[in-house]
């Protein structure tokens, strides 16, 4: 499998040579092909804590895709990518799959106001902290996952703006383990009024209303509840704080509202999201993310999640870059003594000697420490990629 992996980066690299040239469809629509090969060890496949049944192995991705883009010259703005992954293990041939994946994006802007609209459909072959059974089980759970949204912003002044979204998310378990876990499907409403300080930053109130509902699953995981119903508020700020830095993040509070279960079934938490990204020089720049807000297991688990990451990007030279980071997430679970501590760090390298090709090499540790000892695990990944667009 070694020797499979390393003749199909080659071969990806030779066949970029002679890549077709960009096709343009008169003066609005650019087409694209995306091809990329994916050589990939795993320490723990399954995130199982059972050495036991804990599985390590070498596996190849093939990526075939296609990329449109639309409006070069136009007000409306269109960008639609596909792509299916084609996994192949050395040993564990039972995880072998085929996933597709579809994004899209689209946008419409006037002088005074904007819409923006994404769709996105992803089939997922993969385990997380809250598939406990699978994980113990060496196995793996597939799930597809659709997600639409749509934001509306409009100009009542020079100062003084409004946006208006809705968001949908639905998550279908599949397989094996359709049974034992549950579906959901989330809605949620965000509004915002706003006001630009200057014309860089805008602060402003924000509103949100989410409701999840749940369908299927054990009984364990129907002693949970079948629906959720979330409300936020807080303040909204946006936009570059200072020359080198920007910042989006909110900060308010979150009140949360569980259906059908014995328990206490309300609570109200500090909720926020940060993104913050600094220019520390030419060639380095640094970047800040956390988030606190409530969050649902497979299980239909109750959660409050408190995460934040730190990292760097180094531009080496036009064809070469690093990242790196470190991030930890904290899940403290309702009506339930268990606590997770999750820690990732990773670094990475991008080769991009044209336009139409890039090679990386990357390297993740993620270690799971939990009050449960069921969802004690941990796991290496390394990868090594060939990627081509033309």
């Amino acid at each position: 499998m070694k020797k499979i992996i390393t003749s199909s980066i080659l071969l990806a690299a030779a066949m970029s040579a002679s890549a077709a040239p960009l096709v343009t469809v008169g003066d609005q629509l650019d087409l694209f092909f995306k091809g990329a090969v994916i050589g990939k060890w795993d320490s723990n496949i399954t995130y199982t804590g059972n050495t036991d049944l804990k599985k390590n192995d070498y596996s190849a991705i093939f990526r075939l895709g296609a990329e449109a883009d639309y409006g070069r010259n136009s007000k409306f703005k269109a960008n639609v990518k596909f792509y299916e992954d084609l996994t192949r293990y050395a040993d564990y041939k039972e995880f072998n799959s085929n996933l597709a994946h579809v994004a899209a994006n689209a946008s419409y802007t006037e002088s005074a106001w904007s819409v923006k609209a994404n769709f996105s459909f992803d089939q997922n072959y993969q385990n997380s902290s809250t598939t406990e059974a699978a994980n113990l089980a060496g196995q793996l759970v597939r799930y597809n996952d659709w997600k639409a949204g749509a934001v509306a912003s409009y100009d009542f002044t020079e100062k003084l703006f409004a946006e208006l979204g809705g968001d949908w998310a639905y998550r279908q378990y599949l397989g094996r383990w359709a049974k034992s876990y549950s579906d959901y499907n989330m809605y949620s409403v965000p509004v915002s009024l706003l006001y630009r300080v200057t014309p860089k930053v805008s602060v402003g109130l924000t509103y949100q209303y989410r409701y999840t509902e749940f369908e299927g699953g054990n009984a364990y995981a129907e002693s949970f509840g079948n629906r959720r119903n979330d409300h936020f508020a807080g303040v909204t700020v946006r936009g570059d704080i200072l020359p080198k830095l920007n910042l989006s993040a909110f900060v308010g509070a979150t009140y949360r509202d569980m259906n059908g279960i014995a328990y206490d079934t309300s609570d109200t938490t500090v909720s926020c999201s940060v993104t913050a990204n600094y220019e520390l020089t030419e060639k380095i720049g640094l970047f800040v993310t956390g988030r606190r807000d409530f969050g649902n297991g497979a299980s239909r688990q109750s959660s409050v999640d408190t995460g934040c990451e730190v990292g760097a990007n180094y531009l080496l030279n036009q064809f070469v870059s690093f990242t790196t980071s470190f991030a930890y997430t904290n899940s403290d679970y309702e009506a339930s003594n268990r606590s997770d501590d999750e820690y990732v760090a990773r670094f990475g390298v991008n080769y991009k000697p044209n336009k139409f090709l890039t090679l990386g090499a990357n390297y993740r540790f993620l270690e799971n420490s939990s009050t449960q000892s069921y969802a004690n695990y941990n796991q290496h990944l390394v990868d090594i990629s060939v990627a081509v667009k033309y």
